[in-house]
């Protein structure tokens, strides 16, 4: 079921999922208000990892080319791949992710998850993304997670906090 993102206690050191983020810069219309105040008010003790950086800065881009050209995102990498000049013309990912980099989000390496991730996969029956994010709470010592996703539940030691 999950716990509500707003009743984390002050002070938590919590993963920020990707979809945390997204919903926020997104500006989803029934959690983006809700995750850009997380965001917002967080701690210094809340944290991402680089690895989740890549899939939030993947799905802005796709976003962000879909949109401008009214494309479907399998088109919007055809066209990216027909025209990589595309990108250093994007404007919204590019503010997204400094808006990211100047906030109090500490970014933590994902280092050598294979084949740890294999494992936790198997055991937790976790789609390859989160398995990586499950090792890379483990390595860290994190216990909570910021996310909409109800997978992570499957993982006993790990405490799902959900807008």
């Amino acid at each position: 079921m999950g716990l509500k993102l707003s009743a984390v206690p002050e002070g938590t050191e919590i993963y920020i999922d990707a979809n945390i983020l997204l919903f926020s810069a997104f500006k989803h219309p029934r959690y983006g208000e809700l995750c850009k105040n997380f965001l917002t008010n967080t701690e210094k003790s809340a944290c991402t990892s680089d690895f989740t950086l890549n899939e939030i800065f993947h799905k802005l881009m796709l976003a962000e080319v879909s949109k401008r050209f009214n494309l479907k995102p399998n088109d919007a990498v055809a066209l990216i791949k027909q025209n990589p000049t595309v990108i250093s013309e994007l404007r919204t990912i590019w503010e997204e992710m400094e808006l990211i980099n100047e906030s109090k989000i500490r970014i933590i390496t994902s280092e050598k998850l294979f084949p740890d991730f294999l494992e936790t996969s198997k055991n937790y029956n976790l789609m390859a993304t989160d398995a990586m994010i499950v090792e890379i709470m483990k390595r860290h010592g994190l216990k909570d997670i910021a996310t909409n996703d109800s997978d992570f539940e499957r993982v006993e030691w790990v405490k799902v906090w959900k807008p």
